[in-house]
């Protein structure tokens, strides 16, 4: 088994109570006691950009996930129930919703086929036209489709699982979108 070794240490003036690694690049998320997210760039520990707490938000950070391709920063606040998604190159909110209870578990992964029950799905010919009339085209609005476009990302799947201690879970489809909702789920080790 190799063995690790201390590369350096930081002090900061607040505890951390969270922290992610990016997938992706050279970049840490942190979450501190006062409700501040903070992103740091990991070879020098330089900050990138802090985002403190405000009313829009709220001060107690619960959980982090980084999006798979890294590109956006998810967080979850008890104290307002809300979820955050944050790009990763500034501190501004793209999205946030709101959710039943707190969240105490995040996860963010890519649905690919091979893992994927959708398997089904992604072999499926598409025979809406046959069923369904055919929908207009939306008119162009280039700044509304390149933000959607951010939010979404890669064309594959990506999902965002919220669990908390009430016992659900809830799964957003890019982040955004709820697909589903598993309650009364409890765990052995509370």
């Amino acid at each position: 088994m190799p063995a690790f070794r201390q590369v350096g240490e930081k002090q900061l003036p607040q505890e951390v109570v969270f922290m992610a690694w990016s997938p992706k690049r050279d970049l840490i998320a942190l979450a501190n006691r006062a409700g501040e997210v903070l992103l740091h760039r990991l070879a020098n520990f330089q900050r990138v950009w802090s985002l403190p707490p405000n009313e829009n938000t709220g001060k107690e950070v619960t959980a982090l996930a980084w999006r798979p391709d890294g590109k956006i920063l998810a967080f979850g606040l008890t104290d307002t129930k809300r979820i955050i998604l944050c790009d990763v190159e500034k501190p501004e909110s793209l999205h946030s919703f709101s959710v039943d209870s707190s969240i105490t578990y995040m996860h963010w992964m890519e649905v690919t086929e091979e893992s994927s029950v959708l398997t089904s799905f992604y072999n499926a010919e598409d025979e809406s036209n046959l069923l369904l009339p055919k929908l207009p085209a939306l008119p162009k609005n280039e700044e509304k489709s390149d933000e959607i476009m951010k939010l979404l990302g890669d064309v594959r799947l990506n999902a965002l699982v919220l669990g908390g201690s009430s016992g659900f879970i809830e799964i957003y489809a890019y982040g955004m979108f709820k697909i589903a909702t598993v309650t009364g789920v409890y765990s052995l080790f509370l």
